[in-house]
Order: structure tokens, then sequence, then C-alpha cells
């Protein structure tokens, strides 16, 4: 991720798989972690951001998960996060407002390229988006 953002972040980026090739639309699959990732360096209000990608596959599909050591989404929150200009913080860590495009372009183009996205989270502990 050398080069996406303007700014040096203290990020931990680790990846949990043990397959070496994964068949699929590059530019979706870039799209959607690109997204991810950068709404838990912006959002997670923590100093040191850790970020654990995982991916596993069957014999119908992958299932790819993206986890962080943030603060987590509350459940009454879970249901609406990938609508449209959907906000839960207000500003993110350098004080600029999201527009709440971030989460509905991830489940886009997830929804287009593959199966469905649920997210998976509780209060002090950052969600799971989880896609097959």
């Amino acid at each position: 991720m050398t080069g996406l953002f303007l700014y040096k972040p203290k990020l931990t980026l680790k990846l949990t798989s043990s397959m070496t090739d994964i068949v699929m639309n590059k530019t979706a699959l870039e799209r959607v972690l690109i997204n991810l990732v950068a709404n838990v360096i912006l959002f997670n209000g923590i100093k040191n951001a850790l970020i654990d990608i995982g991916v596993s596959e069957s014999a119908i599909h992958y299932a790819f998960y993206v986890h962080d050591n943030g603060t987590g989404i509350a459940l009454e929150h879970q249901g609406n996060i990938f609508d449209p200009f959907s906000v839960l913080v207000k500003k993110d860590k350098f004080g600029v407002a999201g527009n709440g495009i971030g989460l509905t372009t991830v489940k886009k183009v997830i929804e287009n390229s593959v199966d469905f996205i649920k997210v998976k989270s509780e209060p002090k502990k950052r969600p799971i988006p989880i896609y097959h």
C-alpha cells in the first residue's frame, strides 16, 4: 500500500491466508480493500492501527474478512452502514467530514462482483466485513 496516502500512518497490515492465487476481478478487489483500509486509518480512533485481512476458499466461493483494532460498531448502526451517505463518525482523524459513500461503494462492488457482504461487530471491537 506504499504511496496510497499522503501521510505515513502508523499501520500494521497482516495477511492471513494459505492461498497463493485468487482468480477474480483485480480492480474490484483493490477498490474494496482500499476503501476498507482507508476507513480503518481514518476512522478507527486508534493511534497504531492493526489490520488483519484474510481469505479462504470453498468449492464455490472465496470468503474475505477485514478485521482491525478500532472501536467497533454498535448493533443498532450495523444495519445501515452500507446505506448511501450513512456517516457514523462526523469527522476523521484529520477533522475532515466523511461523505458516506465509501462503504456504499464497497457493497455495490461486492454485490456486482460476487454475492453478499455482511458485518459482525460489537461495541469496543471493530467490525469484520465479510463477503462471499
